[in-house]
C-alpha cells in the first residue's frame, strides 16, 4: 500500500477514535505515534515526539495563550465585568427583545476581556438567562442567544482561536486581532438586531421593559471602564506597535489584576480559582498542539499533505468553489468535533492549499475563526450549547439548539459578508501597516 494512503487511513482512524469518545488530543497522539513508528521507526518516532513537545513548550508565541486565558479567568472569577449586562439593559432594555440584545452586547464586551468562548457562555448564562426568564422572555430565544453570543469571544479580540491560527500558520497575531474586529462587531450587531426584530414580530417572545431614567443610565457607565481599559491596553498596544501580542497579553493580565484589586475583588479564592481554571484550559490546548504537530509530521512523512495540495490544485477550481468546499468541510467537522480540535487538525493541510490559490492568509484566518464560532453552536457537539446547558440545567439541550438555529443562519450570513466584502477584514490591516 502506498504511504500516502497510510496517511489517509490514519486520518480516518483518528476521526473514528474521536467519534467513539476518545479526546481529540489523545486520538491525534496515538495515531501519529503509531504512524511515525511505521514510517520512521520507533527510535526516530520517539525522537520526533520529544522534539515536538520541547518545541511547543518553548514557543514564545504560544506564551500569549495561557496569559490571555489567565486574564479571562481573573475577569470571570472576580466578576469585574458582571455589571455590563445591567449597563446595556438600562440603555436598550426598553426595546422589544431589548434584554436579549443587551445580553448579546454584554457577551461581546466580555469577549474583549476573556478571549474564551466557554468562559463567556458560562458567565452570560448564569447572569443573563435568569433575568430574561424573570422578565417573561421565551426560553428558547434566551438560551439560544446566549449560547451563540458566547462565541463572540472568538471574534472579538483578544481571541485564543486567533492566536492558535497565527501560531499554526506563522502569521502575525497582532494583524489578526485587527482584522477580526470588524467582522466581530458586525456579527454582534446582527445578533442583537435579530433579537429586537424577532420580538417586534412576536412581542410575547420578549416583552418590553420599563424605560430607565437618564440618571440610571449615566450612573451605570463606570461598569464599562474595566473593559475599556483592558481592551485599550491589549489591542491599543498592538495597533500602536508598542507591544507584541505576547507582551500585550502580559500587560492585559496586569491591568485586569490591578482593576480587580482596586474594586476589592481580588481575593485569595479568586486567584486560586483563576490559576486552576487557566492551567486546565492551557494544558488542554497545549496537548492539542502537541497532537496536532505530531499528526502533521506523520502526514508530511507519508506524503499525504502534498498529495492533498496537488489534488486540490489539479482540480483547477475557482477560489469561490474552494472556499465553499472548505466551508462545507468545516461545517461538517463542527457537527462532530470541538472547535479547537478542528483548528489544530485542519490547518496543516488547509493552509497550504489556500496559499496555492493565492488566498490572503489574514483573511483566511478570519474566515476560519468565524467558522469555529459556527462550530461552537452546531448540533450535536456545539460546545457553547452544552456550557449553557450545564449552567441552566432546567433547559433541554434540544430547546437550546432550536433557539440557536436563527443565530447559526446569521453566522452564515456574516461569513458570506466577508467573502463578498473582503475589505471588512483587510482594510484595517492595511491602515495598520501604513
Amino acid at each position: 500500500m502506498s504511504m500516502v494512503y497510510v496517511g489517509y487511513l490514519g486520518i480516518l482512524l483518528m476521526l473514528s477514535l474521536s467519534v467513539l469518545g476518545m479526546p481529540m488530543a489523545y486520538a491525534m497522539c496515538v495515531v501519529a505515534s503509531m504512524g511515525l513508528s511505521l514510517t520512521l521507526g520507533p527510535v526516530n518516532a520517539t525522537t520526533q515526539s520529544i522534539f515536538v513537545m520541547w518545541e511547543q513548550a518553548s514557543n514564545f508565541s504560544l506564551m500569549s495563550i495561557p496569559l490571555f486565558i489567565f486574564m479571562g479567568t481573573i475577569a470571570f472569577h472576580s466578576g469585574i465585568v458582571g455589571n455590563l449586562f445591567i449597563a446595556f439593559r438600562r440603555w436598550i432594555g426598553f426595546l422589544p427583545g431589548g434584554l436579549a440584545a443587551a445580553g448579546v452586547m454584554a457577551a461581546g464586551a466580555f469577549g474583549a476581556v476573556t478571549g474564551s468562548t466557554a468562559a463567556a457562555s458560562a458567565t452570560m448564562a448564569s447572569t443573563v438567562i435568569p433575568e430574561l426568564e424573570k422578565a417573561g422572555y421565551d426560553r428558547g430565544l434566551s438560551a439560544g442567544a446566549i449560547a451563540a453570543s458566547g462565541g463572540l469571544a472568538a471574534i472579538i479580540p483578544p481571541s485564543v482561536f486567533v492566536i492558535i491560527y497565527a501560531v499554526l500558520t506563522d502569521q502575525s497575531a497582532g494583524q489578526m486581532f485587527v482584522a477580526i474586529l470588524g467582522p466581530g462587531l458586525l456579527t454582534t450587531g446582527l445578533f442583537a438586531g435579530y433579537c429586537v426584530l424577532r420580538c417586534m414580530i412576536t412581542p410575547s417572545m420578549g416583552p418590553r421593559q420599563p424605560t430607565a431614567t437618564w440618571k440610571e443610565r449615566i450612573t451605570c457607565l463606570p461598569a464599562a471602564i474595566p473593559v475599556i481599559i483592558t481592551f485599550a491596553t491589549v489591542i491599543g498596544g498592538i495597533y500602536a506597535g508598542l507591544a507584541t501580542p505576547t507582551e500585550a497579553a502580559a500587560l492585559g493580565c496586569v491591568a485586569v489584576i490591578i482593576i480587580a484589586a482596586c474594586m476589592r475583588k481580588l481575593t485569595r479564592t479568586t486567584i486560586s480559582l483563576a490559576f486552576r481554571d487557566g492551567a486546565k484550559m492551557s494544558a488542554s490546548i497545549f496537548f492539542l498542539f502537541i497532537g496536532g504537530w505530531l499528526m502533521s509530521r506523520f502526514l508530511v512523512t507519508t506524503g499525504t499533505t502534498r498529495h492533498m495540495v496537488d489534488l486540490f490544485v489539479g482540480f483547477h477550481m475557482s477560489r469561490e468553489t474552494l472556499l465553499f468546499m472548505m466551508f462545507f468541510l468545516l461545517l461538517v467537522l463542527g457537527c462532530i468535533l470541538e472547535s479547537t480540535s478542528i483548528l489544530v487538525l485542519t490547518m496543516p493541510f488547509m493552509y497550504p492549499i489556500t496559499q496555492s490559490y493565492g488566498i490572503d492568509p489574514i483573511w483566511f484566518g478570519t474566515f476560519v475563526t468565524m467558522m469555529m464560532v459556527l462550530a461552537g453552536i452546531s448540533p450535536p457537539v456545539g460546545l457553547n450549547v452544552f456550557v449553557v446547558r450545564s449552567v441552566c440545567t432546567h433547559i433541554p439541550v434540544i430547546e437550546i439548539y432550536k433557539g440557536a438555529m436563527p443565530f447559526i443562519v446569521i453566522m452564515v450570513i456574516s461569513v458570506l459578508a466577508i467573502c463578498v466584502f473582503p475589505d471588512l477584514v483587510l482594510a484595517p490591516v492595511r491602515s495598520m501597516m501604513i
